[in-house]
């Protein structure tokens, strides 16, 4: 217990912030590589900035499917998916002072893509372990999906051209951060490890609530400053497109790496919140086609139901 106290605690809830930051750092060099290669908002939201903010998941679960731990790594993509769908949106919109627009085909058809990749973890419920098939399947719907949004065409009318000298500096710095942020998610993977075995707790939870919100930070700070901007096809691309990329990319590589076995009671209990803010999200992006501060509101309470539930608070409804 004094391990956790003097030594693991400290480390992840450092890791995690400088994590915040430098990936807001790695953001404002995408965007800058975004102006140059012209993409559409949605396309930059998806197929960049979702992919950037999805990097801590990444490298967190790329790291404990190498060492054995599949519960730590399916817990970490499944609980990033709820919070990005729930309270990252949720206090996106009550930050941003904005009431989101979901309007357009483009919209409703990340949400289609998000309900199906959704359904996937079901089959690791089914098998109990991640394998390489499961992960190549995963890896060729990422990059259909990706290939289907990118031809979405439009660019971002606000954006100014970028000088070459700035899009190879913006490329530079983009390598390096990235390489940073793969070191602190090792020291991520060790401290959430030996704070599950010092309280008994599953790896599986601690995957799905400290550092699949801590991950998640990343998305927050996007999205907010796109909903600012009133870039709505680029926050949605990015928040929708981020929860793709975890099960579809991530999952994907972390079942190419690990044969480990998952705790099977654990990924049920946190699929039934996947699901249900999948269709929440469904729901208005089709009839509401609106997020107000009423709605933001009902997705921060799914999240806090689910972290309670997590942490073993049953409620009585």
């Amino acid at each position: 217990m004094r391990t956790l106290i003097y030594y693991s605690v400290p480390i992840l809830a450092f890791s995690l912030v400088v994590i915040g930051l430098l990936s807001d750092r790695i953001i404002r060099y995408v965007l800058v590589i975004s102006k140059g290669l012209g993409l559409s908002d949605m396309a930059a939201g998806f197929v960049l900035l979702s992919v950037v903010t999805s990097l801590p998941e990444l490298s967190v679960s790329a790291f404990a499917a190498i060492s054995g731990e599949g519960g730590l790594a399916v817990g970490n993509v499944l609980g990033s998916n709820v919070a990005n769908l729930t309270v990252i949106i949720g206090l996106a919109v009550f930050f941003s002072k904005t009431i989101v627009s979901l309007k357009g085909e483009s919209q409703k058809e990340l949400v289609q893509f998000l309900f199906i990749s959704s359904i996937i973890p079901l089959f690791i419920v089914q098998r109990g372990t991640l394998s390489p098939v499961l992960g190549l399947v995963l890896l060729i719907l990422f990059g259909y999906f990706s290939f289907v949004v990118s031809r979405k065409t439009g660019r971002i009318e606000s954006l100014e051209k970028v000088k070459k000298g700035d899009f190879a500096l913006a490329g530079l710095k983009f390598t390096v951060s990235i390489i940073l942020l793969i070191l602190l998610s090792k020291f991520v993977v060790d401290s959430a490890i030996d704070i599950a075995d010092s309280f008994g707790l599953s790896a599986s939870i601690i995957g799905a609530t400290v550092i699949g919100l801590g991950t998640s930070l990343p998305e927050l700070a996007t999205t907010i400053q796109a909903l600012r901007q009133r870039l709505f096809g680029m926050a949605l691309g990015n928040i929708f497109g981020s929860c793709i990329t975890n099960v579809t990319l991530i999952l994907g590589v972390s079942s190419l790496l690990s044969f480990s076995e998952v705790n099977v009671l654990a990924v049920e209990n946190i699929m039934f919140y996947v699901l249900l803010s999948s269709l929440t999200m469904w729901y208005l992006v089709s009839a509401s086609e609106h997020i107000n501060k009423k709605a933001a509101s009902v997705l921060c309470s799914i999240y806090i139901l689910f972290v309670l539930q997590q942490i073993g608070v049953h409620l009585l409804f």
